[in-house]
C-alpha cells in the first residue's frame, strides 16, 4: 500500500526550509511590476501612488518570506560605544556584583549531572564571577504563560521537549540543553536552585559574601547564617535585563563603592547607560571574551556621550529593532546611532518616544522623517512614501522590495492613528 504522508499538528510548528523564504520574497518580487501595472491601469494613478502601498502579501523591509521578524546585529551597537572610553583599570572597593542568572546557568555544562550537583556548581560559578565583590546579586529572568516574548520563544523550541513538573535534587540529567529549551524547565529550575542555594551546606561556602537572589516577584538576602526576604527588591518585572538596574541603585543606597554588571547582552548595556545617572557610584560592565576580561566604565562612557544621547538611545535602540520589534531590512544600528548623535533634534524625538502610552501623529511624523534619513542621508523629504518613491526612480526599479522602506499603510492601522505593532507597543 501507498504510504500517505498526511499532515499532523505537530507539521503546524515547522519552519520552513532555509530556501523557502528567499523563494516567497523571490516570487512575490516577480509580481511587483505586474501589481504595479494593475493598480495604476485600474484606478488612473501616478506610480507614487502606486508605492504607497505593500504591493505583497508582507512588507518585506520588516519581515521574513516566513512571517517572521527581521533581525540585525545589536553587538556591533556594542562595540561601537566600547570605542568612546578606554576600559577601567581598577574597580573601587567596596564592590558589589550583579550576574544575569539564566546567561550564567545557559553557559554551564550539566550532562551526566544531578541537579543537587548542578546547583552546587552554579553557586561556585557565583563565588567565581564576584570574587572580587563584598556583595553578590544573581537576577533571574520570570517565564510568564502571557508574554510579548512567547512568539520568540516558541521558535526557539521552547514548547518541545520532555517537561519536569517536579525536580528531585538525585536526578541526573542526560541532556542540559534540551532540558533548558522548555521555558517551563526553566522556571523550576529556578526555584530549585533558590531552595538548594538557601540550605545551611551551600550557605556555608559564602564565608563573608552577601548574597541577593531575584526570583519571581521576590529577592532574598542569603548569608552564612541566615537568609531573609528583601522588600526593597521585590518587583514585578519580567527581565533580568531591566531589574538588574533595580540591584544597582539598591547597591548603592548600601553604601558599595561600586557596582560591576555581568552580562554578554547590547540590552543590559544601554539599559546601565540610560539609567547609570540615577546610580550615585560608578558603573561598570564586565566584558568578558574568551581571551581576557575587561572592564567598561559605564560612567564615563555617559560624560563622553552625553546625557542627551544616552536617554535617547533606548528608544532608538527599540525602534529599530529589538527582541519583540523587527529591524528595518539591511539598515543596522550604527547608522542609526550616528544619526543621533549628530542631530539633537532626533535625540529630542526619542527622548519622546516610549514616555506616553499614546503616540502622537506629530511624533510619527518626526519618526517618519528619521526612517527617511536611515534610508538616504541625503534625502530632504520627511515623509516615507515620497522617500519609498524617491529611492525607487533613483535605482530606476533595480532593487529588491526588502530594500525600499516600508510604505505608511504597512505602519498604521486601518483608522488614521499609527499603530502600536510598528513601533514595538502594546
Amino acid at each position: 500500500m501507498t504510504k500517505k504522508r498526511l499532515k499532523m499538528f505537530s507539521d503546524i510548528r515547522k519552519k520552513p526550509s532555509a530556501s523557502n523564504p528567499n523563494k516567497v520574497i523571490l516570487q512575490a518580487d516577480r509580481k511587483l511590476f505586474a501589481h504595479m501595472v494593475l493598480v495604476a491601469e485600474s484606478r488612473h494613478l501616478q506610480m507614487s501612488d502606486v508605492l504607497s502601498h505593500p504591493l505583497g502579501p508582507l512588507p518585506w523591509a520588516l519581515a521574513n518570506g516566513d512571517g517572521t521578524l527581521r533581525k540585525t546585529n545589536k553587538a556591533v551597537l556594542a562595540r561601537e560605544l566600547e570605542k568612546q572610553v578606554l576600559p577601567a583599570e581598577t574597580i573601587p572597593g567596596p564592590s558589589a556584583t550583579i550576574i544575569d542568572g539564566m546567561s550564567l546557568v545557559q553557559k554551564m555544562k550539566g550532562n551526566d549531572q544531578t541537579f543537587s550537583q548542578r546547583a552546587a556548581s552554579a553557586l561556585t560559578q557565583i563565588l567565581h564571577e564576584g570574587a572580587r565583590s563584598q556583595r553578590i546579586d544573581v537576577v533571574f529572568d520570570v517565564y510568564q504563560e502571557d508574554s510579548i516574548k512567547n512568539a520568540k520563544r516558541a521558535n526557539r523550541g521552547c514548547t518541545t521537549g520532555i517537561q519536569f513538573r517536579n525536580i528531585a535534587p538525585g536526578h541526573r540529567i542526560q541532556q542540559w540543553r534540551k532540558f533548558l529549551s522548555s521555558s517551563a524547565n526553566k522556571a523550576n529550575l529556578i526555584r530549585f536552585l533558590v531552595a538548594e542555594w538557601k540550605t545551611p551546606k551551600l550557605r556555608e561556602r559564602l564565608n563573608d559574601k552577601q548574597l541577593y537572589v531575584a526570583s519571581e516577584e521576590s529577592c532574598l538576602h542569603i548569608t552564612k547564617d541566615q537568609w531573609a526576604e528583601v522588600a526593597g527588591l521585590q518587583s514585578n518585572q519580567e527581565e533580568a535585563d531591566t531589574r538588574m538596574t533595580l540591584h544597582a541603585a539598591h547597591a548603592t543606597e548600601e553604601g558599595y563603592c561600586a557596582v560591576v554588571v555581568t552580562a554578554d547582552d547590547t540590552n543590559v548595556l544601554l539599559l546601565c547607560l540610560a539609567f547609570s545617572a540615577d546610580i550615585s557610584c560608578p558603573l561598570f560592565q564586565n566584558c568578558r571574551t574568551k581571551n581576557r576580561v575587561r572592564y567598561l566604565d559605564i560612567t564615563k562612557l555617559r560624560q563622553a556621550l552625553g546625557d542627551c544621547v544616552c536617554n535617547a538611545v533606548i528608544g532608538m535602540y527599540a525602534y529599530t529593532g529589538c527582541d519583540t520589534l523587527s529591524a528595518f531590512a539591511g539598515r543596522g544600528k550604527l547608522r542609526a546611532l550616528k544619526l543621533i548623535m549628530r542631530s539633537e533634534h532626533f535625540q529630542e524625538v526619542f527622548l519622546k518616544l516610549g514616555q506616553s502610552g499614546e503616540l502622537s501623529m506629530d511624533l510619527f511624523e518626526k519618526l517618519q522623517a528619521f526612517t527617511c534619513k536611515l534610508y538616504t542621508a541625503s534625502t530632504t523629504t520627511e515623509d516615507i512614501n515620497t522617500a519609498r518613491h524617491q529611492l525607487f526612480c533613483a535605482q530606476r526599479g533595480e532593487l529588491e522590495s526588502s530594500q525600499l522602506p516600508p510604505c505608511e499603510s504597512s505602519a498604521t492601522s486601518p483608522c488614521p492613528k499609527p499603530s502600536r505593532a510598528w513601533l514595538g507597543q502594546k
